[in-house]
This record gives structure tokens, C-alpha cells and sequence, in this order.
């Protein structure tokens, strides 16, 4: 079997149906596997077994690759989104890229204190508020006085994150990342099969407000608390 490492292999799980699309190299569809669900969505992950049980080895002679590495696109209404904020008064000090990191793992460990049930998936910048007016992230580095970081979470429950790993893992499939579809698009008329484009599109950092984590070990949380609002 040939191994092609640039193919990116999907598989979106909704309330009607799981689908294996594999991404070409080209941004293209190459290959495309439909499995309607039986046992409805309650049984999403039993049906989600049965899917590799009935169709991997299918799928791995159609595209002469064995399937090591996977994405997986969550289209249910199991996801949670919540807005954030936090505000820092810098005494006219500059604010850069570190400080920003600091803050977001600020509001990172805030979330799982109060709600540890939860996963964070996604995490997205939606607002800066600098000495009270609406900025973007132009004006990092400059020299302010009050600065208010604005995020949104779009979360799954930890119990589905692992349900969906150790289904993979039983084939020898790793999970390189999950992703919500409500938190790639808005509307609720896209083609599901062409919502790969826009999760390759985030994978590959063309989002500007996606938020990759770069853990910091020297937050003081304890000073950040102070300054933490929470908005469900």
C-alpha cells in the first residue's frame, strides 16, 4: 500500500450520517464514504464502531494506504460555546504576544476550574478593547494603559473527546485533532462533505483568530483571578 502523508483524512460525525472524506494534497476530494446511521443519533458512538468495524478495511484498499492518522469534524448539538473577557491595567507598559499567551492560559485555567467536565476545542479572539476602544492586533506592542481580551470557547465534554479516541485507537488510529462544525461556519446551509475545506483551512493557521496554545509555567493564577469575568 502506498503511504501519501499529504492525504488528510476526515471523518464527520452528525445526527444522520458519518462520512470519510479523504483531502488530496490538492485540496481536493478524492475520496468520499457514506454510512447513514441505524441506531439513530443516542447510539452515535456504537454506530460510530460499527462504521470501521463494516468499512475500513474497504476504505484502506480504495486508497491503497493503511489510516494511521485522522481529523475528526463533530456536526451534533453536543457542543457548548462560552464568551470570555479579562482585563489588565499595564500602568502605560507595553503589551506583546507573551503577555497575550498569558492571558489566554489565564482564561484557559479559569474555565476548567469552574467547569471541569469540558474540553476546550476551540478557542477564538473575538474582541481587543484598548483604553476602552475596540482594536485589533495591529496595535500589539504598543504602549497603552487598560487592555480587555475578548475569546470565545466552543467546547465538547471530556467523556465524548474520549470516547471518540479510544474508538480510534482500537483501529490503531490516532486523533490528530477534533474539530466543532459550528465553530467553522455560521451557516446552516453549507454542503457537509465541503466542510473539510474549511477545517483544512484552520489546520493550516488561515484563520487569524484561531488560538494555538502555547502553555506558559509561569502564570501566576492567583493574579489573573483578580481580574477575571466570566459571561456564560
Amino acid at each position: 500500500m502506498s503511504k501519501d502523508f499529504k492525504n488528510k483524512y476526515f471523518i464527520i460525525l452528525n445526527k444522520d450520517e458519518i462520512i470519510f472524506i479523504c483531502l488530496s494534497n490538492e485540496n481536493k476530494i478524492s475520496f468520499i464514504k457514506n454510512y447513514n446511521l441505524i441506531n439513530g443519533p443516542k447510539n452515535l458512538f456504537r454506530e460510530f464502531e460499527n462504521f470501521f468495524n463494516n468499512n475500513l478495511i474497504e476504505i484502506e484498499k480504495s486508497l491503497k494506504d493503511f489510516i494511521k492518522k485522522i481529523y475528526i469534524i463533530i456536526d451534533t448539538d453536543d457542543s457548548l460555546s462560552v464568551n470570555l473577557s479579562i482585563k489588565y491595567k499595564l500602568n502605560r507598559e507595553k503589551i506583546n504576544e507573551n503577555k497575550i499567551n498569558e492571558l489566554l492560559n489565564s482564561l484557559k485555567y479559569q474555565f476548567n476550574k469552574y467547569d471541569n467536565e469540558q474540553k476546550i476545542i476551540h478557542i477564538k479572539i473575538s474582541n481587543f478593547l484598548i483604553d476602552g476602544k475596540e482594536k485589533d492586533l495591529s496595535f500589539v506592542r504598543e504602549t497603552l494603559d487598560n487592555f480587555i481580551l475578548e475569546v470565545k470557547l466552543e467546547c465538547l465534554k471530556n467523556q465524548t473527546v474520549y470516547l471518540i479516541k479510544k474508538i480510534c485507537s482500537n483501529y490503531q488510529i490516532s486523533v490528530e485533532k477534533i474539530l466543532i462544525a459550528n465553530y467553522l461556519t455560521q451557516s446552516t446551509n453549507y454542503k457537509k462533505d465541503k466542510i473539510v475545506f474549511l477545517a483544512n483551512e484552520t489546520l493550516n493557521g488561515q484563520n487569524n483568530n484561531d488560538v494555538s496554545w502555547v502553555t506558559k509555567k509561569t502564570i501566576k493564577q492567583g493574579f489573573f483571578e483578580r481580574f477575571f469575568n466570566f459571561f456564560s
